[in-house]
């Protein structure tokens, strides 16, 4: 999956394994940057071309020892005609419970430096627990290519295009070039973190979505490595660092990956057989306010519960009556309970 990112990628980008402190994966304008080719340093060692191979060994063991997940700053590195150059590197671990671990090497000329962090990091505490939008978050997950294999019903709302578009396209295409670098250092970052945030464009219609993702690390046999969560860019969040928040911050990762693993696709299946109208497309988050409505919660409650403002909880419920074909709260509970019987 990762040699498959490094080949194919316009940026300059390396994947060097952590045990042998060997390139396996080069792409064609990182030999470039080098004045190599890709072909013939299969098997480069990096301790071989930077200036410093002492400081890189002791950084390499850091790794691997996995006390040091993660570098950035200026490189220099001696190219294949006798001359230096002097590169922006930014190095991510790939943690890995099948394979080797590997690091993941992105450099920049110093000029250009800046497309290394395009787009940022997000903190992903604080994008779980900032659900103040008028849209529910897109839940996608990935294969093994990088492929989108499962998407959300929603993603029309969030990402502006229909689900079935988006099925089967790569992530990293989709993605704007000077996005990719931040991109693939998130995912890298989520084998070492379970999660990592960042902010991305992706393609719509020809112009640049502004969205930021929550990328999760999920458990199996590596068919389905990573889910996206993704939402339109907010203002930076101040999290509320109680326990209480740490903890749906937690759950709301949890059932993200859920249906972004598309687990909860048989039990909606199942419940729009019952009867229920509508049922099958409502998003998790409608779901869970069309349920504590008919449990006879009211809105203050169910906003604070969920952490959601008040008006947030009003245009979710303004969604879920038009699904249904209602106008109020009493014509929701008389359909729903007369489906349910």
């Amino acid at each position: 999956m990762w040699q498959e990112a490094v080949r194919s990628s316009p940026l300059a980008i390396g994947l060097v394994q952590l045990s042998t402190t060997r390139f396996v994966e080069m792409s064609d304008r990182a030999a470039e940057l080098l004045r190599t080719t890709p072909d013939r340093d299969a098997g480069l060692d990096y301790l071989s071309v930077t200036e410093r191979p002492q400081e890189a060994a002791q950084t390499f063991r850091l790794v691997r020892e996995r006390m040091l997940d993660g570098i950035n700053g200026r490189r220099r590195f001696h190219r294949s005609d006798g001359s230096m150059v002097e590169l922006q590197v930014a190095g991510r671990a790939i943690r890995s419970s099948s394979g080797p671990d590997l690091g993941l090497w992105i450099a920049s000329e110093v000029s250009e430096a800046e497309h290394i962090l395009v787009g940022g990091e997000v903190d992903a505490h604080a994008f779980w627990t900032h659900t103040d939008s008028d849209f529910d978050d897109a839940q996608i997950t990935l294969n093994d290519h990088w492929r989108i294999a499962h998407i959300s019903a929603n993603a029309r709302g969030v990402l502006g295009r229909p689900s079935r578009e988006l099925l089967a396209s790569s992530i990293i295409e989709l993605t704007h070039v000077d996005d990719q670098a931040p991109l693939l250092l998130a995912f890298a970052r989520a084998t070492t973190d379970n999660s990592a945030g960042v902010r991305i464009r992706l393609c719509q219609d020809g112009g640049w979505l502004k969205v930021q993702a929550v990328i999760a690390l999920l458990e199996g046999d590596g068919t389905l490595p990573f889910s996206i969560t993704a939402a339109h860019t907010a203002e930076p969040h101040t999290p509320d660092s109680s326990g209480t928040s740490q903890l749906a911050w937690h759950l709301r990762r949890i059932a993200a990956q859920i249906e972004a693993a598309g687990v909860l696709a048989p039990l909606i299946e199942t419940v729009a057989a019952l009867g229920i109208p509508a049922a099958a497309d409502l998003s998790p988050r409608q779901w869970e306010i069309a349920s504590r409505l008919v449990a006879g919660e009211r809105v203050p409650s169910i906003a604070a519960d969920m952490y959601l403002s008040q008006s947030t909880v009003r245009n979710h419920l303004s969604a879920i009556f038009q699904k249904f074909g209602v106008h109020s709260q009493q014509e929701l509970l008389a359909l729903w309970r007369g489906g349910v019987r």
